[in-house]
């Protein structure tokens, strides 16, 4: 059975990973909604449909002509995610602080590991001499799909300043539709994009009286188009560099000129993309240190993607939102 950490959270009896898992949930909208099954091993064998059988007519008297479909074998594996949250003793035991010193450091940690999931779930790119650590996020999916022969799943966009004129408004809501439809049941969960690209189409379903909006679980305002939710991915945990940049390079598209994407997602698990975990997201409390006089607590998570439908994916690139 999957859980998506929103449904996790209401019926979390443990205070310490509720309130973790709160703070994740409120600097993720992808953790709101990815469903994520639990594995119990750093592995885990998915199958996908690669063709289906051939059928025909046949004469009187005679056979059908015996057909086979075929399946795709890949494995997704797990990252190990988390980190040390330590406080030192004499800040702990502070009277004359407005807040408990390690529940801001704790708080502070959390979103850290946030943000780092966010950035991963698009640009994860593991590496086989095991020196990058990460999962593959859907950056890399997406070239994968495309290589496979699914061509409808990469969508290139190559135009300049998509707001400079309503031909070029028009052309982008259409590559934004092909994009829609090339999901399956032509209904991704999740558009994901730049605070740019973000605005820029906010602006440009507003004016064509299109823009739908609807509210997440902590009743904050999400733009909505076509019933599919609009979301800035953010920065990293630096705060300030973009997630999905403004400033990509393509094969194929004009040089010079700062573009950017958009990842239309589908959430499903065993049958779209979903999240993987060899075990919930554990928070341990190890109390004080003998090497040193500080208090500490481990979060941990292993975790990774996983996805079966190639059309549960679209990456719509190469254009450019407003002029550089």
């Amino acid at each position: 059975m999957a859980w998506t950490l929103a449904e996790l959270s209401k019926i979390e009896t443990d205070v310490l990973r509720k309130s973790v898992i709160d703070t994740m949930i409120m600097e993720s909208n992808i953790l709101e909604m990815c469903p994520w099954e639990t594995i119990g091993q750093l592995s885990t064998g998915v199958v996908s449909i690669q063709d289906l059988p051939s059928v025909g007519f046949r004469k009187i008297n005679a056979g059908y002509e015996e057909s086979t479909g075929h399946f795709q074998h890949k494995i997704e594996h797990i990252s190990l995610l988390g980190g040390y949250i330590d406080t030192d003793k004499a800040l702990a035991r502070a009277k004359n602080t407005i807040a408990d010193a390690r529940a801001i450091q704790q708080q502070l940690m959390i979103k850290a590991m946030t943000y780092e999931f966010n950035d991963k779930f698009i640009n994860g790119n593991p590496s086989g001499s095991g020196t990058s650590l990460e999962f593959k996020g859907l950056l890399g999916r997406v070239d994968d799909i495309n290589s496979d022969g699914y061509t409808s799943q990469k969508v290139q966009h190559d135009v300049t300043t998509v707001l400079a004129t309503d031909a070029k408004m028009y052309a982008f809501l259409d590559a934004i539709d092909q994009c829609i439809y090339s999901i399956k049941g032509h209904k991704p969960d999740y558009a994901l994009m730049s605070q740019r690209t973000l605005l820029g189409l906010r602006s440009l379903l507003r004016r064509l009286k299109l823009l739908d909006t609807t509210k997440d679980m902590f009743d904050r305002v999400v733009d909505v188009y076509q019933g599919v939710r609009l979301i800035d991915m953010g920065v990293k945990a630096d705060q300030s560099t973009q997630i999905i940049t403004d400033v990509e390079t393509n094969a194929g598209v004009t040089t010079g000129s700062n573009r950017s994407s958009i990842y239309f997602v589908k959430f499903g698990m065993g049958d779209m993309s979903w999240g993987i975990q060899q075990y919930p997201i554990e928070v341990e409390d190890l109390g004080l240190m003998t090497d040193k006089p500080v208090y500490r607590t481990m979060v941990d998570w292993p975790l990774g993607l996983a996805t079966v439908d190639p059309r549960s994916l679209v990456r719509l690139y190469g254009f450019q939102m407003t002029a550089a």
